[in-house]
């Protein structure tokens, strides 16, 4: 197209609309002229997109075809929606209506002595249907509003269904709230103290600062103009102020300020929940609302109203969010950002057949249809079983959370290995820093265990502020606090649900408690907890054990992480810092695994009314805490002493709710695949909770309270062995409690259980005991009360 061709289409053509008079709403207005401009291909010849903006918008999106030196408007206010695959000039027609006052008039309404009409922004969409018939629109369009133009378009599109094929709502919802229209008011009665006072220019310029700093969100205009310094007579800011009040005191309409600025507070579809619906219900259009976090004016939880509420009585939308510094005015200072987001959304594609075509969204619900983007590390057991679950609980997670879940890439180790049919479509790569930078990718799931190399992409994701799930607790063991604080800073969610016990919710229940944590006792561990059951029961070695774990998939070929305690201390590490806010690494505090466990001991103890269990434990003592990882004797009437095979359980003692327990399995390709959907549930949600910075608490140590403890002494059989060890245990003041013996015909094996000593203290005894002549083994344990 020629040079020429393309300046025609780009200046601005006006079409203008005479009626001799308008009832709005019980207003009559005369000789009434609505006016607009036109930009691109001759009406009825191509699509039509009709933008509107805020109550100072001209109705110049794309310039009036003068430069800024010339007085005129430049490229215009919305210049990033033209061309870019959104609006294009060649291929469609742009109309913009001119608000009363800005281009459109009636009799009297330039007469500032008078107030202008109360009309509310339904009858603003009123005018526009008028200009549309006048100007012989003859086909729905698509309308992009932001702000008052947002609120005019639902307006419009529920008036006058058939004018409105596609809705763009930007920063604004189906109402203004309280804090706005108290902030709206509160302008009008400086320009009205103008009119009063003789002195409009200033009231008009007091409104319009106020006003802008509505617009803009608090940390923008703290990052950019800052406070007032001791060297300063005025902030910076106030030269901002200053220049945006004065341009607009000298430019705008008084009587179409304050009309415009009632018509917003007046925006009311019905007085009554059932009657806002009822009149919904005649959108035909597609809508995509568009909303800013940061919004003062309109804050998003306005558009998440108008979405939930469209999405209620049937009505086709979607919500996005742009994230911007600038708030409200975000659609107009970060439009390169909010140009992406429509591009991304197909909100400006052309239209196809008319709207009432269009099929209605058929979920009904009152929550939007989020959608959540995965990238999985790993797709081994636990990866497999998450995909088969997000497949089998597709509707499910629509139906009760209003959020779909899809793994768009997987990052694994080797390409080649078949991950199953559910991962074979799945985009692959071997190296997992993409993930983080993937734009497909909103949410980093790790489910492939190990340390390195994963630790830097973890921290990669959480400065990058992806949010985090992850099964790896020898990670998190060792490196928990750092990502706890990255995450804090970044204010990115860190979700770790299936690190401790997989389908058992501990950490989604210590992370939102109301209570003080006083104890924990826990079975986190289900190789350990299942080989102690072997052994207890069927008297097996703990060999003979570990080899039927295994060959039930319950432990690894390498079982020492389980039967060392090592992974048990892992999982501690991570309860103690939920539970009481302090970080301790596992090889700070006591670590014992089952190794010494026999058949024996569990008899011994059963003989005198315990059992014995691989329990984790933490306490608070005298301001510090008592942790360890080690084999107790339990009473048999615990709760611990009764889990038994691969099951885990988690026992807490609180301040003001007392005994909590937790009981589950806890592993498995699909308990911890429900433990990962558990975390991410709460990303959608917004539900995930902060990493406090740790506090500093010491470990016990050698001040732990005392405790009872249980001692097997295997020796010669000889008749004053037993003797010998009452005697020992009198010279240390120790009250010899409860006893028990078995003689397996080679060996004598006799137990102890004492009153209460520091560990220290009966170590001290061990070791006299061990030095006596025919004792060949030994074992001593503490007593869980």
């Amino acid at each position: 197209m020629s040079n020429a061709v393309d300046i025609a289409l780009a200046a601005p053509r006006r079409l203008s609309v005479e009626l001799a008079e308008v009832d709005l709403n019980g207003h009559a207005l005369h000789t009434v002229e609505l006016a607009g401009w036109a930009y691109g291909c001759p009406l009825g010849e191509a699509p039509v997109f009709l933008l509107v903006g805020g109550i100072t918008a001209p109705p110049f999106p794309f310039g009036d075809g003068r430069s800024v030196a010339e007085g005129g408007q430049g490229e215009g206010w919305w210049p990033a929606l033209r061309g870019g695959g959104l609006i294009d000039l060649e291929q469609h027609t742009v109309l913009c209506p001119a608000w009363p006052g800005n281009g459109s008039n009636w009799v009297g309404f330039d007469d500032s002595s008078r107030p202008p009409p109360a009309l509310s922004v339904l009858d603003l969409a009123d005018l526009v249907a008028m200009w549309l018939d006048g100007i012989e629109c003859r086909v729905p369009v698509s309308y992009v509003g932001a702000s008052l133009g947002a609120l005019v378009g639902v307006a419009l599109a529920v008036r006058h269904p058939d004018k409105v094929g596609r809705l763009v709502s930007i920063s604004a919802g189906l109402r203004p709230d309280g804090w706005g229209t108290a902030t709206r008011h509160l302008q009008r009665e400086l320009v009205r103290d103008g009119q009063r006072n003789g002195d409009v220019h200033t009231g008009m310029t007091r409104a319009r600062q106020l006003g802008m700093l509505t617009y803009r969100s608090r940390s923008e205009l703290d990052t950019r103009f800052g406070k007032l310094s001791p060297d300063q007579e005025r902030p910076e800011v106030a030269a901002y102020l200053d220049h945006h009040g004065k341009r607009f005191a000298d430019q705008f309409p008084v009587n179409t300020f304050i009309m415009l600025s009632e018509a917003i507070d007046r925006c009311t579809l019905a007085d009554s929940r059932e009657g806002v619906r009822t009149a919904l219900k005649r959108i035909q259009a597609a809508v995509v609302v568009v909303g800013v976090p940061g919004d003062l004016l309109f804050p998003w939880s306005l558009q998440n109203e108008l979405h939930r509420e469209l999405q209620a009585v049937g009505a086709n939308s979607s919500l996005w969010k742009l994230d911007s510094e600038f708030g409200h005015d975000a659609f107009l200072a970060d439009q390169d950002k909010l140009a992406d987001l429509l591009r991304a959304s197909g909100a400006l594609k052309p239209l196809t057949g008319s709207p009432i075509s269009q099929p209605l969204f058929s979920g009904l619900g009152t929550q939007p249809l989020r959608q959540i983007r995965i990238g999985m590390i790993g797709c081994g057991v636990v990866g497999q079983g998450l995909l088969e679950l997000l497949a089998e609980q597709t509707a499910a997670m629509a139906e009760r959370y209003a959020v779909r879940f899809e793994v768009t890439r997987l990052a694994v180790r080797d390409l080649t290995k078949d991950r199953g049919s559910l991962a074979s479509d799945i985009p692959k790569t071997a190296n997992p820093i993409e993930l983080v930078s993937d734009p497909e990718v909103d949410v980093i799931v790790e489910v492939a265990g190990g340390e390195p190399p994963l630790g830097p992409v973890l921290t990669a994701a959480l400065a990058a502020g992806k949010p985090v799930v992850t099964a790896n607790k020898s990670l998190l063991a060792r490196k928990l606090a750092e990502f706890g604080v990255l995450a804090q800073r970044t204010e990115t969610p860190l979700a770790c649900e299936a690190s401790v016990a997989a389908a058992l919710p501990i950490i989604r229940h210590l992370s939102h408690r109301a209570d003080e944590v006083e104890r924990l006792m826990a079975i986190v561990n289900g190789t350990c907890n299942y080989v102690v059951t072997r052994i207890e029961q069927d008297e097996l070695s703990l060999d003979e054990a570990i080899g039927e774990a295994q060959a039930k998939g319950l432990a690894e070929a390498d079982p020492s992480m389980d039967v060392d305690g090592l992974d048990a201390a892992a999982k501690l590490s991570i309860l103690a810092y939920r539970s009481f806010g302090a970080w301790f690494r596992p090889d700070t505090f006591t670590v014992r695994g089952i190794r010494e466990l026999t058949p024996t001991d569990c008899d011994l103890a059963e003989m005198m009314g315990f059992r014995i269990r691989h329990i984790a434990r933490a306490a608070r003592v005298d301001g510090g805490l008592d942790l360890a990882v080690e084999p107790l004797l339990l009473p048999d009437w615990h709760l611990l002493a009764n889990v038994e095979e691969e099951y885990n359980a988690v026992y807490l003692v609180c301040r003001s709710g007392g005994d909590l327990s937790f009981f589950g399995k806890g592993a498995g390709a699909r308990p911890t695949a429900t433990a990962v959907l558990g975390d991410l549930i709460d990303l959608a949600q917004d539900n995930s909770a902060r990493w406090p910075v740790p506090i500093e608490m010491p470990l016990a140590g050698s001040h732990a309270p005392p405790r009872r403890h249980y001692l097997r002494v295997s020796a010669q059989a000889h008749p004053g062995l037993m003797r010998r060890l009452d005697s020992l245990c009198r010279r240390a003041e120790l009250t010899v409690q409860n006893r028990a013996e078995h003689n397996d015909g080679e060996q004598v094996h006799l137990a102890l259980l004492t009153s209460p000593a520091s560990d220290e203290a009966f170590a001290a005894i061990a070791a006299s005991i061990a030095r006596l002549g025919r004792v060949e083994q030994m074992l001593v344990l503490g007593v869980a009360e």
